[in-house]
């Protein structure tokens, strides 16, 4: 097919009804690119001959040595497609013909690269979703399909590799029928769990809305009894081919089909009136009558007529009328190869066949060529796009809403929403506007990618050949012709006589609307010789290049001094979708990050106007300059630089337009590295490069430690690869020296003994680095003074309980240490955002209170100094979570608290060491706080006694309605309920002169910073804790209200008091490390197995699960490995399978390691199976000692061991 020039390309923009936004989804390797592949050859972009081996959307070097896809790219596609007119009456039927455009995103399959999937689907209204007929549902496929059901995408599926039933499993087409209806079975099975969670999430927002309304119209002692479950259809949701969503193919030979093809040709024969109705039967269990070819059967019909044996094996009609012919061609190509069968098939067929492909030693390629004639894989693709996918005009008014609005509408729940204000109005409808009623802009940048200035047309030395491609050849042979018609009639009719030479090529026609230059009279051609007409045309070609030269010399001098791209070597792009409007190259519009928000007065300095430098049409590695880019397209934009940093909303109007929800991502970055370069003098390079990876990459992280040291967070080993390569190539252009992957620890605790003689102590000069050192180790001074500062745990003290005495003598602290049960640290861990929002709302709630209270403290001495401190306090505990994304739970934000307190409590049930009466307490009035960072798996308790004399007495942390604050100052204030503010002020400024002495209320907050600091970085190496119990027992002061020293200058020996005595609490118990965890899915043939397992014991790998796949000779196992033993495991699994088993590595998260770092043989059987040197590897010894290693803590090993006097043996 000839190339389709991009003007034509341009023009199907302007039509909204006209365009597709689709996506390619599935998991690695199964057939996207090549899919894509033949999308574009029927465009003209590659050969049908060269699709599937180009992989030309794979535009990296390392995507074409790896065979998989790392970036997603788009490219736009013309389709024409033809119809039988409606209301053609002639007999020879005419045909209606419709141009639509469609922009393709082909996006990665692999794991570590999830992010770029979300980017597609953000921009895309309708998805093809590939699935291996072999492979089946894998964990990828329920990955990309969330994506696309949580962006409201609607989702095409396509069966791919059907010629490997054929070819490699030899199945009969019976059996294939049977194991691709379970196929689709389990990808419905899929969305139907999408389904039901999301309606019972639904449901339970109802409930409660049911619950308020009921108490207001009733009392509370009445029960609600009016409420029911509303039923809906879900049918709508799944994958039934006689709906024509489900596409049948192999990618690789080039042919697919959707049952509606083969109804259009059997209807007729078998004497149905349309082929619609036919269509309905073609798949489950109808049948076509042996004796009557015209009349189609149900199962108990056949049954009856011809007798159950006889319907046991009749074939149904899909088998015989689709799979059949198919199965025949196979047999006949490739697997017995009978010349004279191919002919018949060909003949039948009626497919014009050249005679190479026919002489072709490789039986592929004249199967590729039966096949491409017969059932072509672009055309069933093209055409289900066009009929089963919405336009934008269709699909905004569904998907829009919950992006605007916020709300959790998907697919479960699809209904159209009205627009609030003229905006929505625009955004719902797909409004482009006019340019006497222009409509406003809204677009939304899904990335950001970095390209080489060269490769931009306006950069590119090559562009006046590229403006050349912008037309077809023959209108450029038009135009040439008529330029230099009007020169020689120009020249004829003047009487200077102006030279052919001095005639410009702009000046030579006149542009018409279009673009193209205007052709000369009749009467003016008509005098112009053939003659003359040649040697101006050969003239003319020699000083258009000369000045066409010219020209792009001055572009290039005049861009320099006005475009600040055009001195840089990488451009950074945005790849985006506009929703509204239209928008043009110079533009002045407003490009607004997540955290901006029009009502916050803080977040203004994350929206900047910009001017649109460049638009461009994704033609996959190539970039086409537009003037403009109406609503309902993708696009590329130049001139975000420092405006969006990964992803961002651009508008017209900051204040009326919305800021876009953020997207959703399934990756997680886990795996860091310390980078820096090889010659210091390169380090500017090496930050630049960082900040050019972070914008161009959507899931890196590059964080500065207050060291100066650089440190790169990627989502796996490939995509760290890969991160390396771009900078070391492109970006930072420098040898750059990688660390050993930081990977990220926990650090808990087990209700058994620690070892005896492991104690905290201070290791250095300046005593600040803290290390964990037997107390054999120790002199006798430093162990006696281990000994008196922290207690040591008796007959009679609770073990984890510790005391301690800040250094000046006025403040004791007494508190316990404990792990939490094991189910408490799993839904702490589950629900960390939930208790964010808490949080967050509990803060807000008390600044309005905090302002009542300013009021009132004003006449006490020196209180302006606390309060503000308390301020910033409210104020970290929001900017702390501002990057956190807000999870969408159905529950209102208030109701979160008492719901997670019911939750927390009932996982104390049972739980060793947790009397009813304290878990009442812990979970109610005595919590004070989460952390690490206040949202953690780890609580800080208050006892009885000390709960009576702090600020919380009475209040819950999950009951915001009651929830207290400490205000630090010279005199203590209590907190102001929401039930008698008033008094509680006045009870507030009255407070210091009723006290003699201070309380634990004038410390409050230092103890939270204490116990903060302490659970974030643990005594082990430095790792957060988990499921760690902190109690307050006691706190008291020798200080007085009278006293000059104040609660300012002992707090920050009450937070360094309180964060030692933690962690000494912590090594009363046995310590263990929690290892990040990958869960490893793998497929795998009998013959590898046993190869595979021993690949993952000897990464310290556990199996979870391993089933064989039902019909296939695969067993798929998964397993869990620990990611700190992952690195080099999938080059390692394939070298010793011969490249059978390919892993996939999921992060899961963190599991405890049962092993404590410092067990030694203590028992007699220890003592006797492995000696006192114990010389069995301790694996958390050693990890723990490589973390500290690195860190720079103090390690405890024998530099040498035996030491023996050399001597020589005779």
């Amino acid at each position: 097919m000839p190339v389709v020039p991009p003007t034509k390309l341009a023009r199907l923009q302007n039509n909204v009804h006209s365009i597709r936004n689709v996506c390619v989804l599935a998991h690695v390797d199964h057939g996207k690119t090549t899919l894509s592949d033949a999308l574009l050859a029927t465009n003209g972009i590659i050969s049908s001959k060269l699709a599937g081996k180009v992989r030309y959307l794979d535009s990296r070097e390392d995507e074409q040595e790896r065979g998989i896809t790392m970036e997603s790219s788009g490219i736009s596609l013309y389709y024409q497609l033809l119809k039988k007119s409606a209301d053609s009456t002639s007999p020879d039927t005419s045909l209606a013909s419709s141009e639509y455009l469609v922009n393709l995103i082909d996006s990665p399959g692999h794991v570590d690269f999830a992010s770029e999937v979300a980017s597609a689907a953000r921009l895309s209204d309708g998805a093809l979703v590939l699935v291996d007929v072999i492979e089946g549902v894998c964990t990828q496929t329920v990955s990309v399909l969330r994506q696309a059901w949580i962006e409201n995408v609607q989702p095409l599926l396509f069966l791919n590799k059907m010629d490997r039933l054929i070819v490699e499993w030899k199945m009969t087409p019976s059996e294939a029928y049977i194991h691709m209806q379970q196929l689709i079975e389990q990808v419905n099975a899929v969305l139907a769990g999408f389904w039901e969670g999301d309606r019972l999430a639904e449901d339970s927002r109802k409930l409660e809305e049911a619950k308020e309304k009921w108490k207001e119209a009733h009392s509370e002692d009445v029960a609600m009894t009016e409420w029911y479950l509303e039923e809906k259809d879900d049918s709508h949701i799944y994958f039934a081919p006689k709906q024509g969503n489900v596409l049948f193919g192999s990618a690789a030979d080039g042919w697919a089909f959707r049952i509606n093809h083969f109804a259009n040709i059997f209807a007729e024969k078998l004497g149905i009136p349309t082929p619609a109705k036919l269509q309905q039967l073609m798949w489950g269990g109808y049948y076509l009558d042996p004796k009557n070819k015209q009349r189609v059967l149900t199962n108990k019909q056949f049954a009856k007529l011809y007798g159950p044996g006889k319907a046991a094996t009749a074939l149904p009609l899909f088998v015989q009328l689709c799979l059949v012919p198919i199965w025949q061609v196979y047999e006949s190509v490739i697997l017995e190869h009978n010349q004279d069968r191919i002919e018949k098939v060909i003949a039948a067929l009626e497919l014009k066949v050249l005679p190479r492909d026919r002489r072709s030693k490789d039986h592929r390629v004249l199967l590729t060529a039966i096949m491409q004639g017969w059932l072509p894989l672009a055309q069933a693709c093209m055409v289900a796009i066009v009929e089963q996918l919405p336009s934008p005009a269709a699909a905004q008014p569904l998907r829009l809403p919950p992006l605007v609005q916020g709300n959790t509408q998907s697919l479960a729940d699809r209904k159209t929403t009205e627009p609030k204000n003229e905006v929505e109005r625009a955004l719902y409808n797909c409004t482009a506007g006019t340019s006497s009623e222009p409509a406003p802009l809204v677009a939304y940048v899904s990335k950001v990618i970095s390209v080489p200035r060269e490769s931009l047309p306006e950069f590119s030395s090559e562009k006046s050949l590229n403006n050349r491609a912008a037309m077809t050849a023959e209108e450029m042979r038009a135009r040439g012709r008529d330029a230099v018609r009007q020169d020689l009639a120009r020249n004829r009719d003047s009487a200077a006589g102006t030279p052919l030479s001095t005639v410009s090529v702009a000046g030579g026609a006149t542009p018409s609307s279009s673009g193209l230059a205007t052709p000369l009279s009749v009467a003016q051609s008509s005098n112009i010789s053939a003659d003359s007409l040649a040697s101006a045309m050969r003239e003319r070609l020699t000083v258009g290049d000369t000045n066409t030269a010219v020209e792009a010399a001055d572009d290039s001098a005049s861009s320099t001094n006005s475009d600040p791209d055009s001195t840089a070597e990488e451009i950074l792009i945005g790849f985006g979708r506009i929703y509204s409007g239209v928008v043009r190259v110079g533009d002045q519009i407003w490009a607004m990050q997540p955290k901006y928000s029009a009502k916050d007065a803080n977040s203004q300095s994350y929206c900047k106007q910009i001017t649109v430098r460049a638009l461009y049409m994704m033609m996959g590695r190539e970039f086409v300059s537009l003037p403009e880019v109406p609503a309902g397209n993708v696009f590329g934009i130049r001139g975000i630089s420092g405006a969006i940093l990964k992803s961002g909303t651009l508008a017209s109007d900051a204040q009326t337009c919305p800021n876009l929800a953020a997207m959703h991502s399934e990756t997680y970055p886990i795996v860091r590295v310390a980078l820096e370069p090889v010659n210091p003098q390169d380090m500017a390079k090496l930050v630049r490069g960082l900040e050019l990876l972070n914008q161009a990459d959507p899931c890196v992280q590059v964080i500065a430690q207050a060291t100066g040291e650089r440190v790169l967070v990627t989502a796996g080993e490939l995509h760290l690869e890969r991160c390396m390569k771009d900078l070391r190539e492109r970006f930072a252009k420098c040898e750059i020296h990688v660390s050993e992957p930081i990977v990220p620890f926990r650090e808990g605790i087990a209700r058994q003994g620690a070892q005896p003689g492991v104690v905290l102590g201070e290791i250095g000069s300046n005593g600040q680095s803290l290390a964990i050192i037997p107390k054999a180790t120790l002199g006798g001074a430093e162990s006696a003074e281990l000994t008196e500062t922290r207690s040591k745990p008796g007959d009679d003290t609770p073990r984890g309980e510790v005391c301690i005495t800040t250094a000046n003598g006025l403040v004791t602290i007494t508190l316990q240490v404990e792990p939490l049960p094991e189910k408490t640290t799993r839904l702490l861990l589950r629900h960390e955002d939930d208790i964010r929002r808490v949080a967050r709302l509990s803060s807000s709630q008390r600044r309005s209170r905090l302002n009542a209270a300013a009021e009132a403290l004003r006449s006490v001495d020196d209180s302006a100094a606390p309060l503000a401190a308390v301020n910033e306090a409210s104020d970290d505990d929001d900017d702390g979570n501002a990057d956190e994304p807000r999870p969408a739970k159905p529950s209102r934000a208030s109701e979160l608290g008492p719901w997670l307190q019911g939750r927390l409590r009932s996982t104390f049930r049972k739980a060793k060491g947790w009397e009813p009466q304290r878990v009442e307490s812990a979970t109610d009035s005595g919590l004070c706080s989460f952390g690490p960072r206040k949202a953690g798996p780890n609580m800080l308790i208050y006892s009885k006694e000390v709960l009576e004399q702090s600020s919380k007495f009475g209040s819950s942390w999950f009951r915001q309605r009651a929830h207290n604050m400490a205000l630090s100052s010279t005199g203590a204030t209590p907190m102001l309920s929401d039930d008698d503010e008033d008094s509680d002020v006045e009870e507030a400024a009255t407070s210091v002169a009723t006290r003699t002495a201070y309380t634990i209320r004038d410390f409050e907050e230092s103890v939270n910073a204490g116990f903060q600091l302490a659970t974030q970085s643990g005594p082990l190496c430095f790792e957060p804790l988990v499921g760690v119990a902190v109690t307050i027992k006691s706190l008291v002061s020798n200080l007085g209200t009278s006293d000059s020293v104040g609660t300012s200058g002992l707090s920050g020996q009450i937070i360094s008091a309180v964060r030692d005595a933690i962690k000494a609490g912590f090594l009363h118990w046995s310590p263990r490390l929690h290892l990040a965890m990958y869960t490893c899915d793998i497929q795998a043939t009998s013959e590898v197995l046993g190869k595979v397992y021993g690949v993952i014991n000897r990464r310290r790998g556990r199996i979870l699960s391993e089933e064989m796949r039902e019909g296939t000779p695969y067993f798929s196992i998964k397993s869990a490995i620990p990611i700190v033993e992952s690195f080099g495991f999938a080059d390692d699994i394939r070298k010793r399978t011969s490249g059978a088993a390919i892993p996939l590595l999921i992060y899961r998260g963190f599991e405890p390691l049962d092993m404590d770092p410092f067990w030694v043989p203590t028992t007699e059987e220890e003592l006797e199976d492995l000696g006192e040197k114990a010389d069995r590897d301790n694996v958390a010894k050693r990890y723990m000692d490589k973390v500290r290693k690195r860190k720079g803590l103090f390690v405890e090993r024998k530099i040498i061991e035996h030491a023996e006097k050399q001597r020589t043996l005779k």
